[in-house]
């Protein structure tokens, strides 16, 4: 008997206990926007259309190609960094950023940047969304690692954050 009574005084103390342990290691929310250190001006975006080309060479022999397409360029008034970073695109499908996917990028150094444009080399309508995000450079190499494997995506130069804020904002294309 004495044991039936220690089992249930131990099961009464765990279920007393587990429902404020879940409540005290819940996950924090992750929520976007400018931090106190880092920060995408997303007020007075500017769109430019134009056309992209460029040459490739091709990996099967010396035959080399032009590339032509007609693209769409998107300037934002100020990124602030406290590090050397990347400001990426991420397209908007069906409702939902797809993080698989990058639209555009370009380098930015620590500090105060001004009027930083990112390249799209397809065609962007007027209210195409995007979800536009800073990624460190975290080998500062000045190479945009973003890697896709096999079980997902490895991607070296991670996004920016501070605490659960990550610095990333929805756009519309003006």
């Amino acid at each position: 008997m004495p044991y039936k009574t220690l089992i249930s005084a131990s099961m009464l103390l765990v279920s007393a206990f587990v429902p404020a342990m879940a409540e005290e290691y819940e996950t924090p929310q992750i929520t976007m926007g400018n931090g106190e250190a880092n920060s995408i001006e997303t007020a007075g975006l500017i769109r430019q259309n134009g056309e992209t080309v460029f040459s490739e060479v091709r990996m099967d022999g010396d035959a080399i190609s032009t590339f032509r397409a007609n693209s769409t360029a998107i300037t934002f008034p100020e990124v602030v960094t406290a590090q050397n970073s990347w400001i990426v695109l991420h397209p908007v499908i069906d409702g939902r950023p797809d993080g698989d996917m990058v639209s555009g990028f370009t380098y930015v150094g620590a500090g105060t940047n001004e009027d930083i444009t990112i390249q799209i080399d397809h065609p962007a309508e007027t209210g195409d969304r995007f979800l536009v995000m800073l990624h460190k450079d975290a080998d500062e190499d000045r190479v945009f690692d973003f890697v896709f494997v096999e079980d997902g995506i490895n991607v070296e130069d991670t996004a920016v954050f501070e605490g659960t804020h990550m610095i990333a904002h929805i756009i519309a294309v003006p």
